[in-house]
Order: structure tokens, then C-alpha cells, then sequence
């Protein structure tokens, strides 16, 4: 006979996201360590992180079909909730990022789907680096999601693609990241300006003018 998945992560059946979420996280803190003894102590512990796999999977599932059927306690703040992040997506859809934003800001909790659909306003706004952190706290609080960890996947493609192009960011208020030099070079990508054999090919070629036009710049050339 199978556990009852809410029994495993200490919760009652009117758990939030959240807080099997933090239950999750706190029971496999506790064993990730213990799977590497030697021994029982090893063996039951990988026994245990797969249970707790597998139970906070179960829980997720009951949780959308509680919300889903309406069968549960706040069910009026879960659909405003759902309702904000069905109106953020259609907004996305049509382009209107401000509109998505302020629906996004509404909500009082911030869901797994709440970092995906943030993810997706900043990717649209070109802050890059900011999308990765939102799809990662998505990926980390429902790690099983396959929609998620694709997103993920193909937004770090396209980061190690783009590693030249770094865009605004929205935790670094609006600041653009340094640039850097066309010379791929790595001990010339932090440097600004001219170099030194940049002003002394400057003089030379100066020098040359001047000596066309009777002149003379570096008497010593």
C-alpha cells in the first residue's frame, strides 16, 4: 500500500504550493548528504530522496486538481490568482509587457508558473540573465516540470550562443552591462579605450602626414 504523499512531507491536504514546496526542500536537505554513506545508512537514504521524489510529485498533482475542482479552503484567492497569471500570459501573447507586469504584481503568491511567466516579460524586454533566474526558481520549485526545464534548456542555448550580448537588467536598474572589444582576445575584454600601441600607431601615422606637408611631428622618425 503507497504512502499518502502529503503523510511523507509532514503536510496536511490543504498544504499551499509553498509549503510543500519548503517541506520538499527541507526533507531532502536532510538526506541529500546521507545517500553517499557506506552501508544501510547510504542505502536508506536513497530510498528516502525517492519517496520524497515521489510524494511531492503526488502532491503537486492533488494540489491542481484541488484548485481545479474547487474543492479546497482560499479557493477565491487560488482562481484570482490563476486568473491573474491566465490574463499575464494573454497579454504576453499580444505584446502588451506592461499590462503583463501589472497583472503579474497582483498577486500576492508567487507560484512556480508566476517565475515562468516573469521569465518570459523579461526575456521579451531583453534582460537575459534575469529570464535565467526566474526560470530557475521556476525549475527549483516544481522540478518535475518538463515545460519549465525545457525553457530553461533552450534559454541557456541561446546564452552560450549570444555570450557577447549582454542586455539591460531589471535588478540592476537599467543599467547596460560593460562592452567590450571586438578582439576576442580574453586579456583585452575588460580594457576601455585606446591601448598604448593604439596612440603610438596614431603618432607614427600623424607623423607621416606631417612629413608629406613639410612638416616634421617625432623629429627622431
Amino acid at each position: 500500500m503507497s504512502k499518502d504523499p502529503f503523510v511523507v512531507l509532514g503536510l496536511n491536504e490543504n498544504a499551499t504550493r509553498e509549503e510543500a514546496y519548503v517541506a520538499y526542500r527541507e526533507l531532502r536537505s536532510k538526506y541529500e548528504n546521507l545517500r553517499f554513506e557506506s552501508g544501510d545508512v547510504g542505502a536508506d537514504a536513497c530510498a528516502m530522496l525517492e519517496e520524497i521524489e515521489t510524494a511531492y510529485s503526488d502532491v503537486l498533482e492533488k494540489i491542481d486538481e484541488r484548485e481545479r475542482t474547487g474543492g479546497s479552503r482560499e479557493d477565491s484567492r487560488t482562481q484570482f490568482v490563476n486568473e491573474k497569471l491566465d490574463e499575464a500570459e494573454q497579454a504576453i501573447k499580444e505584446k502588451r509587457m506592461e499590462d503583463a507586469q501589472k497583472a503579474l504584481d497582483e498577486c500576492s503568491t508567487r507560484t512556480a508558473r508566476w517565475h515562468y511567466i516573469q521569465s518570459a516579460i523579461f526575456y521579451r524586454k531583453g534582460w537575459v540573465s534575469d529570464a535565467m533566474k526566474q526560470l530557475e526558481l521556476a525549475c527549483d520549485m516544481e522540478p518535475g516540470n518538463q515545460k519549465y526545464r525545457e525553457a530553461k534548456e533552450s534559454l541557456a542555448k541561446h546564452m552560450k550562443a549570444n555570450t557577447t550580448t549582454q542586455g539591460e537588467s531589471f535588478y540592476e536598474n537599467g543599467t547596460k552591462a560593460e562592452r567590450t572589444y571586438a578582439d576576442a582576445r580574453p586579456e583585452y575584454t575588460d580594457r576601455r579605450g585606446c591601448t598604448v600601441c593604439d596612440v603610438c600607431s596614431g603618432l607614427i601615422c600623424a607623423d607621416c602626414c606631417c612629413e608629406c606637408m613639410g612638416g616634421d611631428l617625432i623629429s627622431c622618425c
